[in-house]
């Protein structure tokens, strides 16, 4: 690509696309946002009035069509992603697909047909592997395993080899939500298709990204199928992650916290402000900071972040909360993977979440439903995690 600043359109004008897609587009030195499409044309027009976006339509072939969008961010209901990417793909547009790129696999499957098909690039908004901490998080601990290095206080068997399961590293996500968070469009079956399907795509692709090149062999998974449910993942190099989703949570708390145990050492990430290593000599405590933060003057870290959601809220009403608030938000990464795409598109380089990645995410989704449904541990054939395609 011969451009060095790219023609974007925000197909769908949301919550979502709100609090980030044009925020993020609209401050993007290297993007042009021409385009806001909505279903809803009052929603495309406050969009564009609010952003000073210049075109708008409630039909997404308008923004198809037109020769000079080089981009488009889907910000759809799930179910109408396939044709959208379908008609960009043909029309050579690239794609960033907010998360889940499918609800079925067989979606999936048609996606990466038309987007290899179209010769275009696509990235699906996993964000949780692009934000700043989880990225140091990953680095820290490769960096370890290459070449463990202990306290000199901690114990660490030296008299026999260690057993095959002391080897294994393991992740452990807890992540606790509450009803405001998700509307009841997450949970119907056509549009939504619960949290698993709607958000804990986030997490198994953060698994898969963080043992890359170990590869997914076995699910299990209990609980419900649409809210509270957990999930245990095996990796064929002996890697394992356990996620805990609770939806009976409070955000008085943070959300996401995040534990790998590897090497005699564990590595800890709060809520993306805060990264705490043990075990290891010379590895303090790193501070990332929020993407938004209008009390920064408060001091940096998880405690910190819990004094100012406090004081960010403590005028609010349960039903005026965001509104009545500016918005206090950590990085999970949603800047960093728009910046990757972009750079991704104008360069010429691998997209920073591509297609494969976005497939794998809605399969062990729906292995994870079976799974539950079934009461049964679910092996994961290789041809369906690599498939031939």
């Amino acid at each position: 690509m011969t451009k060095s600043i790219i023609t974007a359109a925000q197909i769908g004008c949301g919550k979502f696309a709100w609090a980030q897609d044009l925020n993020n587009m609209t401050a993007h030195k290297k993007v042009n946002l021409k385009w806001a499409c909505d279903v809803c044309l009052d929603n495309a027009k406050k969009a564009a009035e609010h952003f000073n976006i210049p075109c708008v339509t409630d039909n997404f072939m308008d923004v198809i069509n037109d020769p000079e969008v080089d981009m488009i961010k889907i910000a759809t209901t799930h179910e109408v992603h396939l044709p959208i990417i379908r008609a960009a793909a043909a029309a050579g547009k690239h794609i960033f697909c907010e998360k889940p790129m499918a609800m079925y696999d067989d979606e999936a499957f048609q996606i990466i047909d038309a987007v290899r098909k179209g010769k275009v690039k696509l990235c699906v908004d996993l964000n949780r592997r692009m934000s700043p901490a989880m990225q140091a998080l990953r680095k820290k601990y490769l960096a370890h395993m290459s070449n463990p290095q202990h306290n000199p206080w901690q114990y660490v068997e030296t008299v026999r080899e260690p057993m095959a399961e002391e080897k294994f590293p393991h992740m452990s996500i807890r992540i606790q939500d509450e009803s405001s968070s998700y509307g009841m469009g997450h949970m119907h079956p056509l549009t939504g298709g619960g949290v698993i399907i709607g958000e804990s795509v986030h997490w198994l692709d953060l698994a898969c990204w963080f043992f890359a090149p170990a590869l997914p062999c076995e699910i299990t998974a209990w609980g419900s199928s649409r809210l509270s449910h957990g999930i245990h993942l095996k990796f064929n190099d002996g890697a394992s992650m356990t996620l805990d989703f609770s939806c009976a949570g409070t955000f008085d708390y943070p959300k996401e916290q995040y534990e790998v145990t590897g090497g005699a050492a564990l590595f800890r990430s709060l809520h993306f402000v805060e990264n705490n290593y043990y075990g290891m000599p010379d590895n303090p405590d790193e501070y990332f900071k929020p993407q938004f933060d209008p009390l920064s003057e408060m001091g940096e870290g998880h405690a910190a972040f819990i004094a100012k959601n406090y004081a960010n809220v403590a005028n609010s009403t349960n039903s005026k909360k965001v509104e009545q608030t500016t918005p206090l938000m950590p990085d999970k990464g949603h800047r960093a993977m728009l910046d990757a795409f972009v750079e991704a598109i104008i360069n010429d380089l691998p997209s920073p979440c591509d297609e494969l990645a976005g497939y794998r995410s809605t399969l062990l989704a729906r292995k994870a439903i079976e799974a539950i449904r079934l009461r049964q541990t679910l092996p994961l054939q290789l041809e369906d995690i690599d498939p031939s395609i």
